[in-house]
């Protein structure tokens, strides 16, 4: 599944990464509580390597309200699970 973001580059193309164990693409869909790691996407637009790298930085800050969310989201969901254990 490709995304688009606007960037201080004009709007690049990116995806979660479809290779590994169980691949990031698939725990973005299928896992409840998954939190991305940084190397977990990558760009899909054609940048030099410099331009590739400020993109992928900016596009993560911009991500990390989101998770954000959801860590608080998880964290009070443990918490709830751990009090109606008493």
């Amino acid at each position: 599944m490709n995304m688009y973001s606007n960037t201080i580059h004009g709007v690049v193309q990116w995806q979660w990464k479809v290779e590994g164990q169980v691949s990031p693409e698939y725990k973005s869909l299928n896992h409840q509580w998954w939190t991305p790691n940084k190397s977990d996407f990558e760009i899909i637009t054609k940048l030099d390597s410099v331009v590739r790298q400020e993109a992928k930085n900016e596009i993560w800050e911009d991500l990390q309200s989101e998770i954000q969310w959801t860590k608080d989201r998880y964290k009070q969901h443990k918490q709830n699970k751990k009090e109606s254990v008493k």
